[in-house]
């Protein structure tokens, strides 16, 4: 059976790691000199999170990998006359990957995931990072969006075109809001990230909002920690854009999103700036799918 190798980035010493697809499946396999003294195996969508925790009178920066709802899997596994074993994972359809990095480099990813439980040694996660490999379909709750105060007047007409694209047109008549805005809302666990699509102060405006595309898949193999610079250069590859730090890497510049996706939640906000802080909206949810 062909095998497709494809790239691997491992944070974990002592584990030689091979991702591949045979056979239209994904394949991981996971080999050490020794034994591999692991409990049990699992797999499904995993939360990457990235946040800071409260020590004492500081903040320390931390990695925390989980899987909601994880379903046990069995790899095959094997041994050589030389005591080396390794264990094989043959998994079913992924789900593209997606994830959200905010300046001080908190955040979340979302990714299929293999967690090996090793009692008395470091876990092995490992996550599938892939970006989507299929055209969108963008669906709404509605295609009418309006805000209305005293005199003024907004409205958003929201229509779904072809590879999840959307032409927006909003129009503002009469006695005009500060401003009037129109954003896409896009929510990763408890992170959040907001993009203007359109702006205007009075009038109307039209125009096209894409969803954030890119080319990547990598397996990453790390155990239950990661420092801060590891995670940098991984997102270094991935797209990301930060400064440079004296002590480890500087603050990123602007919300890194990894892609778009249906691991993502959306929504669509038409918002009426009334001023000295105060504002309406009007919102309808938006699904990604393929």
């Amino acid at each position: 059976m062909l095998k497709q190798f494809l790239p691997v980035y491992s944070l974990l010493g002592g584990i030689h790691s091979e991702y591949a697809i045979a056979g239209g499946k994904p394949i991981v396999r996971l080999r050490s000199a020794g034994e591999i003294r692991h409990r049990g195996a699992y797999t499904g969508t995993a939360v990457l999170l990235f946040h800071w925790v409260q020590e004492g009178k500081t903040q320390a920066w931390r990695f925390d990998p989980s899987i909601p709802d994880p379903q046990p899997i069995r790899p095959e596994e094997t041994t050589d006359s030389y005591g080396s074993q390794s264990l094989t994972f043959t998994l079913g359809e992924l789900l593209p990957a997606a994830g959200l990095l905010r300046g001080r480099w908190e955040g979340a990813f979302f990714a299929p995931a293999i967690h090996v439980d090793v009692p008395l040694g470091a876990d092995i996660w490992v996550f599938l990072l892939r970006s989507p490999w299929f055209r969108f379909r963008l669906s709404l709750t509605k295609q009418t969006l309006a805000v209305a105060a005293d005199q003024s007047v907004a409205n958003a007409w929201v229509k779904p075109e072809p590879a999840g694209t959307l032409s927006t047109t909003i129009s503002s008549p009469g006695i005009p809001f500060k401003k009037v805005s129109l954003v896409v809302r896009r929510k990763m666990g408890q992170f959040v990230s907001e993009e203007l699509i359109s702006e205007v102060e009075a009038g109307t405006a039209s125009h096209l909002w894409s969803p954030i595309m890119r080319n990547f898949e990598l397996c990453l193999v790390t155990s239950g920690s990661m420092r801060m610079e590891q995670l940098s250069e991984i997102a270094r590859g991935l797209g990301a854009d930060f400064s440079s730090g004296f002590f480890g890497p500087g603050s990123l510049r602007g919300d890194f999103l990894l892609c778009d996706g249906p691991l993502t939640e959306y929504s669509l906000t038409l918002r009426g700036d009334l001023g000295l802080f105060r504002h309406i909206e009007d919102s309808a949810a938006a699904v990604l799918s393929w």
